[in-house]
């Protein structure tokens, strides 16, 4: 199953909502989503992300497997049941380069956590129904950045071992 990254209804949320100074954008064109800024430390910035609302919401799966390129950095694909950032998330890190790499995150590959620290006693991600997906970029290394999506294919049970 792979959802059309150029129909959902992406937004940014950047480190702003709390006075830092990065900026980001995304760009959905061809079949391919493409997020990009600049991460600022000022004003105990550090983090740039994008979220969307699924058309169904995710559940029982056994991975997302993502075709990336960028910059070189680490990201994180985020999960949520609910599009408030005072209700847990679920991140999973993957790195980038210039090539096009293929990454399979596994549910186990995913930790909850609440604005980026350990969720301790989260509800297990297979027992939530996921409403929202995302990107975030936090760091302690300022400058531009650029997340290449080129595809994202959700992997259901009975299809795991494709």
């Amino acid at each position: 199953m792979q959802p059309d990254l150029r129909k959902l209804p992406w937004q940014v949320v950047n480190d702003t909502v709390m006075g830092g100074l990065s900026r980001s954008e995304f760009m959905c064109d061809k079949p391919e989503l493409r997020f990009s800024g600049e991460l600022s430390l000022e004003n105990s910035g550090g983090f740039a992300s994008i979220i969307s609302r699924l058309d169904a919401p995710l559940e029982d799966f056994a991975g997302l497997r993502l075709t990336v390129s960028g910059d070189g950095r680490c990201y994180q694909m985020r999960l949520r049941e609910t599009g408030s950032s005072r209700d847990v998330a679920w991140r999973a890190f993957f790195s980038t380069s210039d090539e096009k790499t293929e990454v399979l995150l596994a549910p186990d590959d995913f930790e909850p956590v609440m604005r980026g620290e350990p969720a301790f006693g989260a509800k297990p991600l297979e027992h939530t129904a996921i409403h929202f997906i995302g990107f975030m970029l936090t760091s302690q290394r300022p400058g531009p950045f650029r997340l290449v999506v080129h595809a994202l294919n959700i992997v259901l049970r009975e299809n795991a071992h494709d």
